[in-house]
């Protein structure tokens, strides 16, 4: 199943994901944003996973796959609103908008 892609004028992505724990798979919605940074010439990015299960603790890893793309993930924090804030460094899982 192909998932919609939306990255809007400001570069963030918002749309459906799938979270993947350790062969568990949780779908998901998403909010991501990134940048380059000169410091280490790599690209990293980080959002909200909003409705993921209450269970899913900070610090582990993952995988976030958005349509055909994936990319490796780290559970940072559950926020006091819920949703669970992630993190990458490297191509995210979403297509970036050509600068």
């Amino acid at each position: 199943m192909q998932l919609p892609v939306t990255v809007d004028e400001s570069g963030v992505f918002d749309g459906a994901a799938e979270l993947d724990v350790a062969g568990v798979r949780c779908p998901v919605r998403v909010r991501l944003a990134g940048h380059l940074s000169p410091i280490d010439g790599q690209y990293h990015w980080q959002g909200l996973a909003y409705g993921a299960p209450d269970d899913l603790q900070a610090g582990k890893r993952a995988e976030l796959r958005i349509g055909n793309r994936s990319a490796a993930v780290r559970l940072v924090e559950r926020i006091p609103s819920g949703q669970l804030m992630v993190s990458g460094v490297g191509a995210p899982p979403y297509e970036l908008a050509e600068a």
